[in-house]
């Protein structure tokens, strides 16, 4: 449907299914709103490096309750025969207008991140996850959530197993390594002065930022989202470019020029993680494998510091961390055989005549001594 034919000509939706009245909800749910287009939003995308507006295909939304109370009302009148009833929607304004592309020209921070060491699996689900976020908008107050915009994390959502943390341990699950967008975002986020809504760190140390400059996704309980706090919208640009991950967000400037930040990670401790052993009778005789990397454990700080000039004019502690030590892992194989005792005999004695000190004959090799003819 289009905003101008509705305007024309009201829209309906032929539905016929035989129904009761327990599952008026859901069938309005399952069945209106995949027919009536959910407003698909006039979007703002990047082409060769300038802002475009991408048009809307659709100002329609269902108003599910509405929808519900006419369905209701028609089932309790008790008809034997079908019953036609008219979904209620409504025409949405678009969210993105021309007038605002004019406020979303600046970078207001970005960073970029490796994934030079993934596999990829690994590589996929980076793809993959960063271009569900690629293109957000986000008007005055409104929240991004990590989570809600590249969930679910199944294979038919695009995403493939790959390593994540999980009780100390890294196991395989589908959507592994989805964190490094949660971080990478988090810490483009920090630069555009982004208000951090949610953010937790890993369990344990990541190895492609500083500690206290990690954000993990795990469940709903962990989350990274980020509100703007401008008057203006934000666009959040995400991708991957061979193995380096990049989010950078756009919008209009106001900080002062000669106005710049730092954020610094300081380590308050370490713990060594030690490891553990264990026997695998399928390896060769004396073989030791490692299976897991072990993790420091870790406690830090994250510091935002403001300068002016150059000079600092406030610092101010955002983060404390812990990061769990995790024990590194090894596989060894039976005990080596105990080599078998050599040979032994007792040489015969030869009398030798005395000759002159000849001095060193090579490395490691004393010339005989003097003193004693029978040496050697």
């Amino acid at each position: 449907f289009k905003k101008k034919d509705l305007e024309k000509t009201p829209q309906k939706v032929d539905i016929r299914i035989k129904l009761d009245g327990s599952r008026v909800a859901e069938f309005v749910q399952n069945q209106c709103e995949p027919r009536v287009q959910e407003a698909v939003d006039a979007t703002i995308h990047r082409e060769n490096g300038t802002f475009v507006i991408t048009p809307s295909q659709t100002g329609l939304t269902v108003d599910q309750n509405a929808t519900i109370k006419t369905l209701n009302e028609a089932l309790a009148q008790g008809l034997e025969e079908p019953v036609m009833i008219d979904a209620a929607v409504t025409v949405s304004e678009p969210k993105v207008t021309e007038e605002m592309l004019g406020t979303i020209q600046d970078v207001l921070g970005t960073c970029s991140t490796s994934f030079s060491s993934s596999g990829a699996a690994r590589s996929k689900n980076l793809k993959v996850g960063s271009g569900k976020i690629n293109g957000t908008v986000l008007l005055p107050g409104e929240t991004l959530s990590g989570y809600g915009a590249m969930a679910p994390f199944t294979l038919e959502n695009g995403y493939a197993s790959a390593g994540a943390y999980e009780n100390g341990r890294v196991v395989d699950s589908v959507g592994g390594g989805v964190c490094q967008i949660a971080t990478t975002l988090y810490d483009a986020s920090l630069y555009a002065e982004l208000e951090i809504t949610q953010r937790q760190n890993h369990s344990m140390s990541v190895s492609y930022v500083k500690p206290s400059m990690d954000a993990a996704i795990a469940g709903t309980y962990k989350d990274i989202k980020v509100t703007n706090p401008y008057d203006t919208p934000i666009y959040i640009e995400a991708g991957t470019s061979g193995k380096t991950l990049t989010f950078t967000i756009y919008g209009k400037e106001t900080r002062p020029a000669n106005r710049t930040i730092q954020y610094v990670s300081e380590t308050l401790s370490v713990t060594d993680p030690g490891e553990t052993v264990v026997q695998d009778a399928s390896l060769a005789p004396g073989a030791r494998v490692r299976v897991q990397a072990g993790h420091k454990g870790i406690r830090s700080r994250l510091w935002k510091c403001v300068y002016i000039d150059g000079v600092e004019q406030e610092k101010t502690l955002l983060y404390t961390d812990t990061y769990n030590a995790s024990k590194a892992i090894y596989h060894v194989g039976p005990a080596a055989p105990a080599p078998a005792p050599a040979e032994t005999t007792t040489p015969e004695t030869t009398q030798v005549e005395p000759t002159p000190d000849q001095g060193p004959k090579g490395p490691g090799e004393i010339g005989p001594d003097s003193q004693n003819p029978a040496a050697g």
